[in-house]
């Protein structure tokens, strides 16, 4: 069974056209492509909680959130976006995150 609120928000973000070299270069926490994401969203039906899909859905929604209430979504405001997500959502309010190569506040990272 699909995760349909992750399907639902990747869905948007492919709508909105953001760009998915960003998804993958930084907001996903091993480097993941969209494509890949959304294959993985579609077998299962709920994130481990307080681990890293679970994080990466929460900054998601965050900022898709943002970008519903007006924020810019050119390729520079998304970047920034995302970088707002790692201090909005902090990796530390996941104990059982396994490390985010690219958020430089994450305190997993090995």
């Amino acid at each position: 069974m699909p995760h349909r609120a992750a399907l639902s928000l990747l869905d948007e973000y492919d709508l909105l056209g953001l760009d998915k070299r960003l998804f993958k270069d930084k907001l996903h926490p091993l480097g993941d492509s969209f494509n890949g994401f959304y294959r993985f969203c579609s077998m299962v039906n709920s994130f481990k909680p307080l681990q890293c899909n679970q994080l990466l859905y929460h900054r998601l929604s965050f900022i898709l959130t943002e970008i519903r209430n007006a924020a810019p979504r050119d390729q520079q405001s998304l970047d920034k976006l995302i970088e707002r997500s790692w201090s909005e959502i902090p990796c530390s309010r996941y104990p059982k995150c396994q490390g985010h190569r690219f958020d430089p506040n994450c305190e997993h990272r090995r």
